[in-house]
């Protein structure tokens, strides 16, 4: 990893992540309620998971507290990650582990110029592509897309990376798979996307295409 002007490079794989920039929804931000009603979670477990700190990993920057608890775009994108992978059953660790791979999603979007629109960490939410991660096994994660201009709307799948190691594996081979949609995610927060399923599981036949 090198730095550059505040931005962290990754070489390998051209992933840029950038620091992250408090940025609201609107003009005053968007609280907790608001949040799961859009993303359709159970506002009580919410509560009271950020209540006992169990997504302190993911919400880094103080929103307040109780009633009064404002999120900005990026804070509340990733927040809303964690609460549609957990109210799927999927553990808190890990589900705050996938949300943190969010970030890189903006590397291919913005910075490459694949889909500008599309920035959470930026604070933009809205995007016409399809922009997806997808887990296997618990512990590899890869970045499909139909973004990239070259490829004329075809999904591309990323490499398998390691999400402890952060080390690319080419012999990967999830047997179980489930796949979260984050540009679906985002128009649900923007209110403008339709209300349909986030989350997927499947087998995964072959091998990737990169």
């Amino acid at each position: 990893m090198s730095q550059s002007s505040g931005k962290f490079r990754s070489i390998e794989n051209g992933m840029i992540s950038v620091p992250i920039k408090s940025t609201n929804i609107g003009n005053s931000g968007m609280k907790l309620k608001m949040i799961c009603e859009r993303i359709d979670v159970d506002y009580d477990q919410a509560r009271y998971a950020l209540a006992r700190g169990v997504l302190s990993t993911v919400v880094k920057e103080e929103p307040g507290r109780g009633n009064h608890r404002v999120f900005n775009n990026w804070q509340a994108f990733q927040l809303a990650v964690v609460l549609k992978l957990t109210s799927s059953g999927i553990s808190t660790p890990l589900a705050a582990k996938i949300s943190d791979w969010t970030r890189r999603i903006q590397s291919m979007s913005a910075d490459l110029s694949w889909d500008p629109q599309f920035a959470p960490i930026a604070g933009k939410l809205k995007t016409g592509s399809q922009w997806l991660i997808e887990v296997g096994d618990a512990r590899f994660a890869r970045l499909v897309t139909d973004a990239k201009p070259s490829l004329g709307g075809r999904l591309d799948e990323f490499v398998w990376v390691d999400m402890t190691t952060y080390k690319k594996s080419k012999t990967a081979r999830p047997a179980v798979v489930f796949r979260i949609d984050l540009g679906l995610i985002g128009g649900l927060l923007d209110a403008s996307g339709p209300r349909k399923r986030v989350i997927s599981r499947k087998k995964l036949p072959g091998k990737s295409s990169r």
